[in-house]
Order: C-alpha cells, then sequence, then structure tokens
C-alpha cells in the first residue's frame, strides 16, 4: 500500500485541515434540508405573512430594531432574515442555505473550542498532540451531526439558534484567546459578541455562569488555593460585572416583552412544584435523547405533564439529576470536566426550562444546541482518553477504533438526514408529530396544512378532533371559525371567533377574524370594531391592519353616497 509523504500527511491531518473536513462534512448532512419549504410552527407570522423585515430600508430597519415579535427581540435574526429577503425574496431554499452554512460554520468553531480546552485540561507531550486533535473532531462531528440539531438548522425560524450559537462560540474562543495571548482587545471581543448572541437569541444570557465555570476549570482562575472569593479572585468577578449587566436588561426587556403580551396570566396557571418538576423531567430528557436520539418530534405536548409530580416519569427524572449531580460533585476532582459540563448544561437550561415555562411544549429539541454542547466535549474527551492509552497505538487497536467512530458519525448521520425529511413541509411535519404523540396543538397546526392547500373540511375536521381533546384549546376554536368563514358558514365562523376572544382575549387573530365574518354579514360597524381591536393587540398585525383600512375605506364610501 502506497504511504503519503510524512510532510503531506501531516498537514492532511493538521487541525486546520481537520475544521474545514468538519465543517464540509457537516454540510452535506444538512443539505437535503434544501429541499424544505417553510412549515405551519411560526414561519407563517414570522416570515411568510410578515412584510415588515422585507428589505433593508429605513422601514424595515425600525421595525427590526423596535418589534417584539412572538415575545422575542432578536433584532440580528432578523438582520439576517432581513438579508435573506434581499438575495432570496421568499424562496425558502436561500433561507435553508443560511441556516445550513451557519451550522456548518459553528462546526468548525466547536472544534476549535474543544481543541482549545483539551489543551488547557491536557497539557500532553508534543508525541500525543494527535489524541487532542482526533478527540476535538470527534466531538465536534458528535455535536453537529446529532439528530437534536435538526430542529434548529432545519427550521427557518430558529435561526435564532444557530445565529446566537455562532456568537456564543466566538465568544468563548475570544475569552480563552485571551488568557492565551493576554491581550485585553479579547475581552471586549468577548463581550461585544456576547451582546451580539444575546441580540440573537436570549438563551444565551446564561454565558457569564460559562465563563465562571472555566475560570474555575480549566483555566484555574477561580478556586484552588486561590479561592473563590478571595483578593486573588476579585478580579475574575469585577471583569464579569458588565457581562451580567447585559444579562440583566436583556431579562428586564424579556419581562416588559411578557407584560406588555399579558404572558404573566398564562404563567400564573402553572404551580411552583410543576415548573420545578418540569424543570428536572427537561434536564433528564435532553440527556436521555443525547445518548439515545429517537422519537424525536417537533412539539412533546405539555400533556405529558398529569398534575402529579409523582408520576413515574418525573420520578426516574429525579433519580437520574440526583445520581448525575452526586456523581458530578463526588468525582469532582479526578474529572472535574463532568461537574463543569453538568453546571453549564443546567444553568443554560434554565432560561428555558420549567421555572419560567411559557408555551405548549413541555420540551424542545431546539433547546438542546447550546446546552447540550458539553456532552459533546464529553465524548471527545474520552476519545481522547482511549487514545492516550498506550496499547491502543497499536493498529491492532487503532483500526477498531475509528472503525467505531466512522459508524457512529455514519449512524447520527443517517439518522439526522431522517429527521430533516420530517421537516420537508407542514403536512409531513406534523402527521409525523401526532405519529408520535397526538396533542390538540399537532392536530390544529396539522389542520391549518389543510387549510392552506385549500381542503377546507379536511381541517375541520383536525380542528373539532383538536377541541375535543382540549375543549378550552383557543388557537383550534380560532382556526375553526376560519374553516367554517371559508365554507361561508358565517354564523358558525362567529360563534368559534368568540368563543376563542372569550378563552384568551389577546389573540389578535380571534378579532381578525370576527371581522372578516362581520364584514361579509354586513355589519361593518362591528367589523371595524374588532379589527381595530387585532391591531391593539398586535400592532405589526399587517392582515389586520389592511382589513380594517379596507373597512373604514368602504364605510367612507358609503358614508359619501
Amino acid at each position: 500500500m502506497m504511504r503519503l509523504p510524512a510532510g503531506i500527511a501531516k498537514r492532511l491531518l493538521s487541525p486546520a485541515t481537520l475544521a474545514v473536513a468538519v465543517c464540509i462534512v457537516s454540510l452535506a448532512v444538512f443539505l437535503p434540508a434544501l429541499k424544505n419549504g417553510f412549515v405551519a410552527w411560526d414561519d407563517g407570522p414570522n416570515l411568510v405573512d410578515n412584510p415588515y423585515y422585507r428589505g433593508l430600508g429605513w422601514p424595515q430597519l425600525r421595525w427590526i430594531w423596535t418589534n417584539h415579535l412572538m415575545e422575542h427581540y432578536v433584532p440580528l435574526a432578523w438582520m439576517s432574515f432581513a438579508l435573506d429577503y434581499v438575495l432570496w425574496q421568499q424562496r425558502s431554499f436561500g433561507y435553508h442555505l443560511t441556516n445550513i452554512l451557519i451550522h456548518s460554520l459553528n462546526a468548525g468553531l466547536f472544534f476549535w473550542l474543544a481543541l482549545r480546552l483539551f489543551q488547557l485540561a491536557r497539557p500532553l507531550e508534543p508525541t500525543r498532540t494527535a489524541s487532542l486533535i482526533w478527540g476535538a473532531a470527534a466531538a465536534a462531528l458528535f455535536f453537529s451531526l446529532h439528530p437534536l440539531r435538526v430542529e434548529s438548522v432545519a427550521w427557518v425560524t430558529e435561526r435564532r439558534d444557530v445565529l446566537s450559537g455562532c456568537f456564543y462560540l466566538l465568544a468563548v474562543l475570544a475569552y480563552l484567546r485571551r488568557f492565551r495571548s493576554h491581550e485585553r482587545k479579547y475581552y471586549w471581543f468577548c463581550l461585544a459578541l456576547f451582546v451580539a448572541s444575546v441580540l440573537s437569541k436570549e438563551i444565551t444570557v446564561t454565558l457569564p455562569v460559562a465563563l465562571l465555570v472555566l475560570d474555575v476549570y480549566p483555566l484555574g482562575r477561580l478556586g484552588g488555593s486561590q479561592g473563590c472569593f478571595g483578593a486573588a479572585a476579585r478580579q475574575v468577578w469585577i471583569e464579569k460585572i458588565p457581562f451580567f449587566a447585559v444579562s440583566v436588561l436583556d431579562a428586564a426587556m424579556t419581562i416588559y416583552v411578557a407584560v406588555r403580551d399579558h404572558l404573566p396570566d398564562t404563567m400564573q396557571a402553572m404551580g411552583w412544584i410543576p415548573r420545578f418538576t418540569i424543570t428536572v423531567y427537561g434536564m433528564a430528557f435532553y440527556l436521555a435523547k443525547t445518548i439515545a436520539p429517537v422519537h424525536l418530534s417537533p412539539l412533546y405536548p405539555l400533556t405529558r405533564y398529569k398534575a402529579s409530580p409523582m408520576a413515574v416519569p418525573f420520578v426516574l427524572s429525579a433519580i437520574v439529576v440526583l445520581f448525575v449531580t452526586y456523581a458530578a460533585f463526588r468525582l469532582r476532582r479526578r474529572w472535574p470536566v463532568l461537574l463543569a459540563a453538568w453546571t453549564v448544561y443546567s444553568v443554560t437550561l434554565l432560561p428555558v426550562g420549567g421555572i419560567v415555562h411559557n408555551g405548549n411544549q413541555i420540551t424542545a429539541d431546539r433547546y438542546t444546541y447550546l446546552s447540550c454542547m458539553g456532552w459533546a466535549l464529553l465524548f471527545g474527551a474520552a476519545v481522547m482518553a482511549c487514545l492516550e492509552i498506550d496499547r491502543f497505538h497499536a493498529p491492532a487497536w487503532r483500526a477498531p477504533l475509528v472503525g467505531f467512530l466512522v459508524l457512529l458519525a455514519a449512524a447520527l448521520g443517517w439518522q439526522t438526514r431522517a429527521q430533516i425529511h420530517y421537516w420537508h413541509d407542514s403536512e409531513t411535519l406534523w402527521r409525523h408529530a401526532i405519529g408520535e404523540e397526538a396533542s390538540p396543538l399537532a392536530l390544529t397546526n396539522l389542520g391549518a396544512a389543510y387549510f392552506n392547500e385549500g381542503d377546507s373540511l379536511g381541517a375541520l375536521d383536525l380542528y373539532q378532533r383538536a377541541i375535543q381533546m382540549d375543549p378550552a384549546y383557543a388557537l383550534a376554536h380560532n382556526n375553526l371559525g376560519g374553516a367554517y368563514l371559508d365554507l361561508h358558514r358565517l354564523d358558525e365562523a362567529i360563534h368559534e371567533f368568540q368563543i376563542a376572544q372569550e378563552l384568551m382575549p389577546a389573540m389578535a387573530a380571534a378579532y381578525n377574524g370576527k371581522g372578516n365574518a362581520l364584514s361579509l354579514e354586513g355589519k361593518l360597524d362591528e367589523a371595524i370594531s374588532n379589527y381595530r381591536r387585532a391591531v391593539e393587540l398586535n400592532p405589526d398585525y399587517a392582515g389586520a391592519r389592511k382589513n380594517l383600512e379596507r373597512a373604514l375605506a368602504h364605510k367612507q364610501r358609503q358614508s359619501s353616497e
């Protein structure tokens, strides 16, 4: 067998080459997402039906930097969507391409992060540098190819995950570079990148805690002989003040949006015991799905929580969380990486856990994009440790180990590509979700897919099934009203829109729908009143604003006649 010259082999196995290879592999695995379209899972109100982000002119920029559509303040994510629109108009291909490219870049960034952390944690002899590089490559591929990443990459709306993740990784790399180069500018780069990550998605507000964990291990700036609160550690805490200030400001913005959009009313419906139980359940759930990524779904319905914290899934989750916490603490001296990874994992999940829970889901795959990076690092560290065992240097051991890693990467890639298919279109997505676990929201969203395809009768049946499961589900009543309206059954439509308004007084769509039905009945004044209420509730509701303008113009013509 022909052997490559040593110089060429060295360049081919260099960190830069492997980083590029990781990016290319990630790109190749996620390319099928280019065939996917927009789906009825927030893509509609965010992108398909929203005219305000389309372009980079002053009106669009003003909206991008001031809106809180769907309770999120993410102007940098909106800037990326605006650029997509300039390049691709509303062709979904371009939006998916941007998501895939950013995620592939993140795979390469994660490789460099893993390599730097392994270098800090395990300074080795030059002869064992290869184990660091291969461990970093294994970690990066485990992160980027894992099926849990699909929701964040293949769902256009979740551009927020990949974009905020990019800034998050760059911020951590800048932080580590500061202590390698001793240049102050990297501190400010880190802070600026942190701000950019927060402006892309709020979940990154936990970065300051992750940096403190890095200060303990592997940087060794806190703990050990100097302690965590002594004079030597004071500077470490002082330099984090700007980071925590950004986190507090973002939290204040989130609370403001919540109050404005009446979210406290919905949050009060769930007590603290259920919230704590759901938080613990999520911590065990994401760990289990990382180990065995099967039965993944776009929606894990909140109905899994049956009001009893003593239900079997939640008791088992508590046992798992307590066991891992105990093991990480007991092994903190021998394997400090376990406690570091578990701490960052737990803290990163807090903004999307049960404590501040809002929404119809009990868990969501997208919440793992940042939180499960630590598990990928642990996997890479395990590969590195195997490569450092002397007997594994023998060809008899090396070939099976490399074969195992290749098979694992292939299995993850295969599962990921299969998962990408489910996001191809709304009907495929929600049929899959119902196949995993039926819920009122999944039935309603599948009904919306039917409705958008012109099958109002099929949609009506699904909406009625959703209402049978949950008679108090306002969205199903609102959508049922829309199906009746499309079938010109106006009295039934008005009745359903009225129920939706009573169940959720802040639902702007119910007022717009009722206004449409009243307008067709010739009750123009009542229709105008409903349109105005819809615009008051959601000033960014373009459809309601147009309907109001049209109704007012019609009334003015009637008056002039």
